[in-house]
């Protein structure tokens, strides 16, 4: 308040400045905090909208990518229940954009109830977007194992489709290398030419095949590619291998041939000296072994000209019915001079047969027994049925014509069966039988 002096008179005038200001800090106090909090409650309600936007975007392209690698009903269920988040989300995004436009906090002039009403509503707008990101978060997670393995599967087609095309290379150049060094077979051309084909029909990638169909067909470019690299890379062994085999085996076909020049004396001493019945089994024995030679050869010729050719399966499977046939040859030789061993050692000494089969009789009798004053019934019956063939079989030695391999075909029986019986008394007390 100024005075003024005019003469005696004292004049009071009241300055307005001074009292509105001192009237209206308060309220000017309040619109600030008010537009501040408008301010803070905006920015809260754009930080909830971006985040929102973003999760909803990178759900949708991990869904994208599982349609993509995992095509199923599990799949086609989520992007179904993604759908109706993503209504949801929208809702809620364009409740902001509405509040954002209803209140406009930047222009000037605005009422302190006009910045309390902004605040409250954008509030309300954040608690939404953050509510419905809660329920997209829980979604995800739900979702979880699926869009790992897609990602995964997403992750493994670069390094795979690389590796399918590395793999190529070295096929490739095996095959040269196989080529120049005339190991080749005449199937490598097609086999090339197929990779290639396949090749090309990986670059084409995830865009004609999908993730899953790209994937596949790069490990099966991997596979065929990696066997015919290790075929090439084996091919020079291979030969030399086959035929070190083929020379080895026409040795020893003219080895069995030769052998089989002792084979019919043998015979004939089995039939001069003995009965038809220890012999009759045998006497195709010449006409197989002759047979088989003559087959053999005929195989390895056989292989021969694959090796020529360079067709080696061929040739190992040539190599390897040769190799059976000499078998069966030197088994039939075999067979023939062993029963002239046998039969001569039987008619020699009969009784040394009987007696290395009653030694066994009477170890399993005594096993048997055990710690018993005899032995238990179901062993002891079996022994005993035993000890009267091996009886007769001896009778039968006493004759004047004994058929000696009937004599040793009962002999080696009865000590099969008692080896059966041993066994079985170990079996039956290792188990508390």
């Amino acid at each position: 308040m100024a005075v003024l002096w005019s003469g005696a008179v004292v004049v009071s005038v009241v300055v307005p400045q001074a009292f509105a200001g001192g009237e209206t800090r308060p309220w000017r106090r309040r619109k600030e905090a008010a537009r501040a909090a408008a301010a803070t409650a905006r920015e809260a309600a754009g930080e909830a909208f971006l985040r929102l936007d973003s999760a909803q975007r990178d759900l949708r392209i991990s869904l994208e990518t599982v349609r993509a690698v995992e095509p199923s009903a599990a799949g086609d269920d989520a992007l179904r229940r993604f759908g109706a988040l993503s209504d949801a989300v929208d809702e809620a995004s364009a409740a902001y954009i509405a509040a954002m436009d209803r209140h406009p906090l930047d222009a000037e002039d605005l009422e302190t109830g006009a910045y309390e009403a902004a605040r409250r509503e954008l509030d309300a707008v954040a608690r939404r977007l953050d509510a419905v990101g809660a329920e997209l978060e829980r979604f995800a997670g739900s979702i979880g194992p699926m869009i790992a393995r897609a990602d995964a599967a997403l992750a493994q087609l670069v390094p795979k489709t690389e590796q399918a095309r590395q793999t190529v290379r070295a096929a490739d150049e095996a095959a040269r290398t196989a080529v120049r060094e005339r190991v080749a077979p005449a199937s490598y051309e097609r086999k090339t030419a197929e990779l290639h084909a396949e090749l090309a029909e990986l670059e084409k990638g995830a865009a004609a095949h999908g993730v899953a169909g790209t994937l596949a067909l790069a490990a099966r470019v991997t596979e065929t590619a990696q066997a015919l690299y290790d075929e090439a890379e084996r091919l020079p062994r291979l030969r030399d291998d086959v035929t070190r085999r083929l020379s080895s085996l026409r040795t020893r076909a003219q080895a069995v041939a030769s052998r089989a020049e002792n084979l019919e004396p043998a015979l004939s001493r089995l039939r001069q000296g003995y009965s038809a019945a220890c012999w009759t089994d045998l006497e195709g024995a010449g006409a197989l072994v002759a047979r088989s030679v003559e087959v053999a050869e005929a195989r390895l010729d056989e292989a021969a000209t694959a090796i020529t050719a360079r067709a080696w399966a061929d040739a190992v499977s040539r190599l390897a019915t040769a190799r059976a046939t000499l078998g069966n040859a030197d088994d039939a030789m075999a067979a023939v001079h062993d029963r002239l061993r046998d039969l001569d050692e039987v008619a020699r000494d009969p009784g040394a047969e009987i007696e290395r089969t009653r030694f066994a009789l009477r170890d399993a009798q005594r096993l048997a027994v055990g710690d018993r004053a005899t032995a238990e019934d179901k062993y002891a019956r079996r022994l005993d049925a035993l000890v009267f063939r091996l009886e007769a079989v001896g009778t039968d030695a006493d004759t004047p014509h004994p058929d000696w391999w009937r004599f040793l075909s009962e002999t080696r029986a009865i000590r099969s069966e008692i080896g059966r019986i041993v066994q079985q008394i170990r079996d039956d007390r290792a188990s508390g039988a």
